[in-house]
């Protein structure tokens, strides 16, 4: 499991199984939460079909991460001390770019979801500081 800080002072515990967090992720409190932050806006839907589909794909980079093996249903490119990883579906992109820095335990993940068709930017992007992965 892996606990990040979201929204102020919630913790999420993110199963390294995908397909678990598929099942899971849809009521939870955390996409609830999210979702009540998107207030009014027309394209609510969307965005909020988005960030669970980024929590099954942050799941399953966590996966990749602690058995070091590559999905092939992700690019992935090494460069400069980041390991940027990526996935395109035919609605949204997600792309992760983890970073080590010369500290010996520190290491420094960034999220990004983008929502085709509404813009360049990124709808979220969560910056993760892991301190321990439980497998």
């Amino acid at each position: 499991m892996l606990d990040f800080p979201v929204i102020g002072e919630r913790e999420l515990a993110l199963s390294l199984d995908p397909e678990f967090v598929n099942r899971t992720i849809k009521n939870s409190e955390i996409t609830e939460l999210l979702k009540d932050q998107l207030g009014e806006r027309t394209d609510k839907a969307k965005i909020a079909k988005s960030i669970e589909e980024f929590f099954i794909f942050a799941s399953d980079f966590m996966r990749f991460k602690a058995a070091k093996v590559y999905p092939k249903h992700f690019s992935a490119s090494f460069s400069d001390n980041h390991f940027i990883m990526e996935r395109t579906t035919p609605s949204y992109r997600f792309v992760v770019d983890n970073s080590v820095s010369n500290q010996k335990f520190y290491e420094r993940v960034v999220f990004k979801i983008f929502v085709k068709d509404l813009s360049n930017d990124p709808i979220l992007t969560l910056f993760l500081v892991p301190k321990e992965c439980d497998m």
